[in-house]
């Protein structure tokens, strides 16, 4: 009978423990503290920074559909990396339309990723009617931005004929920019081989000339042009 009795209130103990470990809260940091205020309190800012919190788990667990909720709260209001992010998630959710939407308002606002998505969207033919020459004028848009990806992809435009005949070298020269405008990852990688792929294919003049070209162009500032 007394080994019933040690063995029942252990149990108890045991399960008492555990109860109030499960019910612990996570404990936030003072940092995380203040977004949540400031993004309560409703500043956009605040509230993307909230966003990409939960979509990256930075200091929270990841949580997707909380993520979108204080992306779409910055995007309402106007923040136009949030209005990217917001299409971002719509796009992989493959609801074109509304990441049209999104993309749309962010460029608007000369946001060089977006107006790149905008351009993918119309290059592709996803949500709306396929247009390789609006894609191109969009990717032509970011590139002056200053986006590589853009730069990137209309050099696989033209040097793959998608708008006419096959440029190699005006491709080359798109490459080069890319390259040149990239951070170190894939795309710098990816950007570095067709380079190469280049210069195997160009004569040695024909690269160089390329290469001059690539290096006297420079990103230039956008002034309220919609896209």
């Amino acid at each position: 009978m007394r080994q019933s009795v040690i063995t029942f209130l252990s149990i108890c103990f045991l399960a008492t423990l555990l109860s109030a470990c499960v019910a612990q809260p996570t404990k936030q940091s003072p940092e995380l503290q203040a977004l949540i205020h400031s993004a309560n309190t409703g500043g956009a800012e605040a509230q993307f920074k909230l966003g990409s919190s939960y979509d990256f788990g930075q200091g929270v667990s990841r949580d997707g559909k909380e993520a979108l909720k204080w992306y779409l709260m910055a995007a309402n209001a106007g923040h136009a990396e949030a209005q990217n992010s917001v299409g971002s998630g719509y796009q992989a959710e493959k609801k074109y339309q509304l990441a049209y939407e999104w993309y749309e308002k962010a460029a608007k606002q000369n946001h060089a990723l977006a107006t790149n998505n905008l351009a993918y969207l119309h290059d592709l033919g996803l949500g709306v009617p396929q247009d390789r020459q609006k894609g191109y004028e969009l990717y032509l848009r970011s590139a002056k931005l200053g986006w590589p990806d853009a730069m990137f992809n209309i050099g696989q435009m033209l040097g793959s004929g998608q708008l006419g005949e096959p440029n190699l070298k005006e491709a080359c020269v798109w490459t080069i920019r890319a390259l040149k405008y990239s951070t170190p990852g894939s795309e710098q990688e990816l950007a570095k081989k067709t380079v190469n792929f280049c210069k195997q294919k160009l004569s040695v003049t024909a690269f160089e000339s390329a290469g001059q070209a690539a290096n006297q162009w420079s990103p230039t500032p956008i002034n309220n042009e919609k896209p």
